[in-house]
């Protein structure tokens, strides 16, 4: 290796594991509001730690970081948001502002931090590192609970004109959102299939205070568990449901929205699909979907056994213009 080489080399390697950095940096930036200060308007680093009560001496010093990771600009004195560092505010389309927020934050961090656990023994770490599985965490702290609550609701926002713009649901008769919270997505299906019912099926907490408007007269609120009874429809949605849990777990779920399932039904799963040429975020939520529930993004042939296993096949895979594909699912001959 030309020494040239070798000093890129160690330059990469020394980026790569000093990463932590780069989180810490733009997640603080986020919860101590500098990054909407610096969306207002450029501005001198005294007037930034005065509007946002920061140490003027080590903001300084994070800016001059945030700027050499592409975050920042400094010009004429003032700094200011480059377009990566806009990608964090909060009414920037497909803004990252509140994972941004969420990655430092003690439940994301610290299960982050006890990955080795999941090496080891293929478990998540969250439950090692908390003493109790993620979605018990939400429910016992209610403003993380509610604040992670929201952001999902957010995610399902930005994807259901992606879902209703490629999948056509006129030809159902009832619709249910398996595992659907609030009803935000099965509320924007309903109202393309005007002559379709719905019913929206979480648990009894998730569905407290719907959202479903006006499509409320047409739908059947039913709470329950999706690893003890779906209700009957022809057709079953499943958003970002089956990537929270392990093939064993995956499977039972599946199992029953096959007894589910009517008649020439269609079961459609709304999931993320690993492919090559891989992209960071579906690895980073593989990753994470471990780390958090024990659960993992999939590619094609890995959603076919999980199928097969569970009496299904696939029947096609579309495309959106968002990360999730639309997977429609068929009871196997």
């Amino acid at each position: 290796m030309q020494h040239h080489d070798l000093i890129a080399a160690q330059k990469q390697a020394f980026s790569l594991v000093t990463g932590l950095a780069d989180t810490q940096v733009i997640t603080n930036l986020i919860t101590t509001n500098v990054i909407e200060t610096l969306g207002q308007s450029p501005k001198k680093v005294q007037d930034i730690a005065s509007a946002c009560n920061l140490n003027e001496n080590v903001l300084a010093r994070t800016l001059r970081y945030a700027s050499f990771i592409g975050v920042v600009n400094f010009d004429d004195d003032k700094y200011s948001l480059t377009e990566v560092g806009k990608c964090f505010l909060r009414d920037h389309p497909g803004s990252l502002k509140i994972p941004g927020s969420f990655i430092g934050s003690a439940p994301w961090r610290d299960a982050w931090n006890n990955f080795r656990y999941c090496l080891e023994t293929g478990e998540p770490a969250f439950n090692h590192a908390f003493g109790m599985p993620y979605f018990d965490y939400l429910d016992s702290h209610k403003d993380f609970g509610g604040q992670f609550n929201d952001y999902m609701t957010e995610m399902t926002n930005r994807i259901i004109p992606a879902i209703i713009e490629v999948y056509d649901f006129k030809g159902f008769e009832t619709i249910c959102d398996v595992g659907g919270g609030q009803g935000t997505l099965l509320k924007a299906v309903l109202e393309t299939a005007p002559k379709a019912k719905g019913i929206l099926f979480d648990m009894e907490s998730a569905v407290t205070g719907n959202v479903l408007g006006e499509t409320a007269s047409r739908t059947q609120i039913i709470p329950g568990s999706f690893f003890d009874d779906i209700p009957a429809a022809d057709c079953l949605m499943l958003k970002s449901i089956i990537h929270d849990w392990d093939d064993e777990n995956a499977l039972k779920i599946l199992v029953n929205c096959r007894k589910a399932l009517k008649k020439d039904g269609r079961i459609l799963l709304i999931e993320q699909v690993v492919e090559k040429p891989y992209n960071a975020r579906e690895l980073f939520y593989d990753l994470h979907m471990q780390v958090m529930l024990g659960g993992a993004e999939r590619t094609e042939k890995e959603f076919c056994t999980l199928f097969e296993s569970a009496g299904l096949e696939l029947n096609l895979i579309i495309p959106t213009k968002s990360q999730a594909k639309i997977i429609e699912i068929i009871v196997l001959d």
